[in-house]
């Protein structure tokens, strides 16, 4: 089995306790039907209780929520499960979180997602490019099929296949536009938005990605145009409340959201804007736009080998950019600082509310489809908030 996976991956180990915010809190968790059987056939006190906290409906088995937590997470914030039967015991979400897999045949993608202040540490931690390592093992093949978090890929094509290798040189191009660090975060994102009306509902791209120095002759775009400040205000609150009224796990969210709404002239103001890219500059952080980006396009760019849907991977990548550059602004403005904390909890919140919700996902593809035009202007619009390239 051949492995590809972010160079910082092998070193992420869960923190347990030391978590701000556990992932055995706030959501559902299921149980896989092989671990849940052997669950309900533990025996003694432990067992006992094992039965009580499962619940079951047809062909599902989850741990009932008391309080919003899993009913196996003590006051220490460890898991009892863990403590009473060992770290083989535990059913296949709480082992492999966050981790997510792609296959394609005998080739495999792995990585972290951002629900995970220990993988964003991790993402975090080193300015320089993200690169990604291939590795060849011998472990037998996994089954995760029926679990949202893994996608198997092998019975569309096999990882020689045209369609698999040409999305991966794809990939690998939108990268090289993400990593070009002689153009800012708001450049690279207009310059990747640039190919968008070039995709068709094929399956992959029909042309090239376009080199920087290429001439652009895309009608509807314009790379050098600078949108005055009520289009830029507009364009902001089309985000803003299109992810504000998403489903979410409790008011948390919204309530940010109409924060943003109800401080969008502050975070408009070009040199307020800039006075937070400057402090961002000063603290050499900048980078971790790119690292989010590049993540993003790392994840979900291969769904296109089921779905088609170039344009909804590459502007999911661009508007959460803009959107928590946004949320990023309404931090500092509030505080007059922006540590790696607010980072960690920002990126957080946004992956759980957003990436890790289905249906969010599933509304976010279906904007792409029937609101495509205003989608990719407003994001485009709101990539010049970077460079303070406002008219």
């Amino acid at each position: 089995m051949k492995y590809h996976k972010p160079s910082f991956f092998d070193q992420f180990k869960c923190i347990g306790s030391a978590c701000t915010d556990t992932c055995c809190a706030g959501w559902e968790i299921e149980v896989d039907e092989t671990t849940a059987e052997g669950y309900l056939a533990e025996k003694g006190a432990f067992g006992d209780r094992l039965r009580r906290e499962i619940g079951s409906e047809p062909g599902e088995y989850f741990f009932k929520l008391k309080n919003n937590r899993c009913p196996f997470l003590n006051k220490e914030n460890l898991c009892d499960i863990f403590i009473n039967l060992g770290e083989d015991r535990l059913c296949d979400i709480c082992r492999e979180h966050p981790r997510f897999y792609n296959w394609f045949g005998d080739y495999t993608e792995v990585g972290l997602g951002l629900c995970c202040e220990e993988a964003e540490r991790l993402l975090f931690s080193d300015s320089k490019s993200l690169t990604f390592v291939e590795e060849v093992t011998q472990d037998e093949e996994q089954d995760y099929s029926d679990e949202d978090e893994y996608t198997d890929a092998s019975d569309l094509l096999d990882d020689e296949s045209e369609e698999c290798e040409q999305m991966l040189e794809e990939r690998k191009a939108i990268f090289s536009i993400l990593q070009n660090r002689k153009k800012n975060i708001g450049a690279r994102l207009k310059r990747l938005l640039l190919q968008l009306p070039y995709a068709d509902e094929m399956l992959l791209l029909t042309v090239p990605i376009l080199e920087w120095d290429d001439p652009e002759s895309i009608p509807k775009l314009d790379y050098n145009a600078k949108p005055s400040t009520n289009t830029l205000k507009s364009s902001a609150l089309f985000l803003i409340r299109f992810f504000g009224g998403m489903e979410s796990l409790d008011e948390t969210w919204p309530s940010m959201m109409k924060e943003l709404e109800q401080n969008i002239d502050s975070l408009i103001d070009v040199d307020k804007a800039a006075e937070f890219t400057q402090f961002m500059k000063g603290e050499n952080r900048l980078y971790e736009y790119e690292h989010i980006a590049v993540y993003l396009v790392y994840r979900y760019y291969p769904e296109i080998l089921f779905d088609g849907q170039i344009e909804a991977k590459i502007l999911f990548a661009a508007a959460s950019i803009c959107l928590l550059f946004l949320m990023d602004l309404q931090c500092f403005q509030k505080n007059t600082a922006y540590t790696q904390q607010d980072r960690i909890e920002l990126v957080r919140r946004f992956s759980k509310e957003i990436e890790y919700c289905p249906e969010n996902m599933e509304r976010f593809e279906k904007c792409c489809t029937e609101q495509y035009e205003d989608l990719l202007n407003s994001i485009f619009n709101l990539c010049h908030i970077f460079a303070g390239e406002i008219s």
